[in-house]
């Protein structure tokens, strides 16, 4: 398995490998929570993904977008959506295109 280390910005050395499905979980949640502000899987996430049903349905991410696209492309069976408080898709879109500066809606 090909880890994405840019997802770990927060850690000095990141996971070498993914063991406990706690360390699978952060990872899926890492990558989902990227695939939310518009930043695409790479192939082998969801090549490993495919394998990892287990550890979506024992922690589903609800308000993740991302989580229930690939729940829908694997044809696993749904899980209840939350709606997300925060910013809202188009937002997100516009951040990422450059039209709205984050800094400046924080203030």
């Amino acid at each position: 398995m090909n880890i994405d280390h840019s997802v770990y910005p927060d850690l000095a050395e990141p996971p070498m490998e993914l063991v406990s499905m706690e360390d699978k979980m952060d990872y899926l949640q890492r990558i989902c929570g990227a695939f939310d502000f518009g930043i695409f899987p790479e192939e082998s996430d969801w090549e490993t993904f495919a394998g990892w049903k287990d550890v979506f349905d024992r922690f589903p991410i609800a308000d993740s977008p991302g989580y229930h696209t690939f729940r829908h492309w694997y044809r696993w069976e749904p899980v209840p959506h939350e709606k997300r408080i925060g910013i809202p898709a188009w937002k997100i879109s516009d951040i990422n295109q450059g039209r709205i500066d984050l800094c400046e809606e924080m203030v």
